[in-house]
């Protein structure tokens, strides 16, 4: 349960991080290259793994929940004050299916750390693909929900998920499932190492964004 709530405590943080590490990382692509389009550009590159994934996993689960999708994109745009780096359109029918479309990327994304657990591909032995998993353990969670509106979605279900627990709780429903010891310490500790990925991108975008804004400041006194 623990680990459970610090993987949803990480992921928020790392959502309001990101977003102030996107905007301060397209402002210095701009600055070097004058050129808006460029930067836009090369900003859809460097987050073009977890961006494919976020909107494939609205995609999807639309299509699951038989939702129109009237435009799909992983091309960035300016939008008002920040940049969104790809967008899913489909037709919203009722509030349910609109929040469970919403944090479909968060489940995609988890997917995503589980199988890295779950194989134990990372770390590994070879360097060359230790660099590779680090940068996708980087850009899928940064790029898990990239909306205040994903946020909201994930918010709104939180009470369904404690109401849930609740009930399962009160009600002793775990005999229901059988689960066994080894299952559970196995589920525990793959949520351990997901939260280790979680950490480790959060430190890459704390990082990051403190070279960058120090970046910033330099170029801006020359």
């Amino acid at each position: 349960m623990y680990q459970s709530v610090l993987t949803l405590i990480l992921i928020i943080i790392i959502f309001f991080v990101t977003r102030r590490l996107t905007q301060e990382l397209y402002n210095i692509l701009y600055f070097i290259f004058k050129n808006r389009k460029i930067a836009f550009t090369l900003l859809a590159v460097i987050f073009l793994p977890g961006t494919g994934l976020h909107e494939v996993s609205h995609f999807l689960m639309a299509t699951i929940l038989m939702l129109k999708v009237v435009d799909f994109t992983l091309l960035p745009e300016e939008k008002e004050d920040r940049i969104k780096l790809g967008s899913v359109v489909y037709q919203k029918k009722d509030l349910l299916r609109a929040i469970i479309v919403g944090i479909a990327p968060i489940f995609g994304g988890l997917t995503f750390f589980f199988g890295l657990a779950y194989f134990n591909l990372f770390p590994s032995s070879n360097m060359i693909i230790n660099l590779l998993l680090i940068y996708l353990i980087f850009v899928v969670s940064s790029t898990m929900f990239s909306s205040k509106q994903d946020l909201k979605d994930l918010i709104y279900i939180i009470p369904f998920l404690i109401l849930f627990a609740g009930i399962f709780y009160v009600f002793d429903l775990g005999h229901l499932f059988k689960f066994t010891d080894e299952f559970i310490h196995s589920v525990t500790n793959m949520i351990y190492k997901v939260n280790i990925y979680l950490l480790l991108s959060l430190f890459i975008n704390v990082f990051l964004f403190s070279v960058l804004k120090l970046e910033s400041k330099l170029l801006l006194k020359r």
